[in-house]
């Protein structure tokens, strides 16, 4: 017997993608923060089993961004691992910057929870503060963002 999700809140999704940003370049974080946002309704948009969404994604964030940086150079490379995705942006006259975004899956009380928390939160540091059961801590670290140096 298989069950059905009867719920189309985002409340009841059932996985989420955490983005990561590993190297920012030389762009300000003005442009990654609208990115990474720009990039995270993209993935909540988008099914978690579609098979279109590593072109769809490379070309709408290679209009996004000639738009965002009145570019028109700008080359997006998306490799899908896994659930995961890993995304390398080069930008004429600009570095390279790095975008993981790390599928998570919700189908468990404790990774729901985990991710409450972890939005709440803007470094790891901040989760041994917290006094949660030590088996709890690694799990809403994987709910953080990170932003890059």
């Amino acid at each position: 017997m298989t069950t059905k999700n009867f719920c189309n809140s985002p409340e009841c999704e059932m996985h989420t993608f955490v983005l990561h940003v590993g190297l920012r370049g030389n762009h300000t974080d003005e442009n990654i923060e609208a990115l990474t946002a720009e990039l995270a309704v993209l993935l909540k948009t988008q099914p978690e089993n579609s098979r279109n969404i590593q072109p769809s994604l490379k070309q709408h964030l290679v209009g996004f961004l000639n738009v965002l940086l009145d570019r028109i150079n700008t080359l997006v490379w998306v490799d899908k691992m896994g659930s995961s995705f890993f995304i390398i942006i080069s930008v004429q006259d600009r570095k390279n910057m790095t975008i993981w975004a790390l599928h998570q899956s919700l189908n468990r009380l404790r990774h729901q929870a985990s991710k409450v928390v972890g939005h709440f939160l803007t470094n790891r540091e901040q989760v041994s503060l917290l006094g949660l059961p030590k088996v709890l801590e690694e799990d809403v670290k994987d709910f953080i963002p990170t932003h890059g140096e």
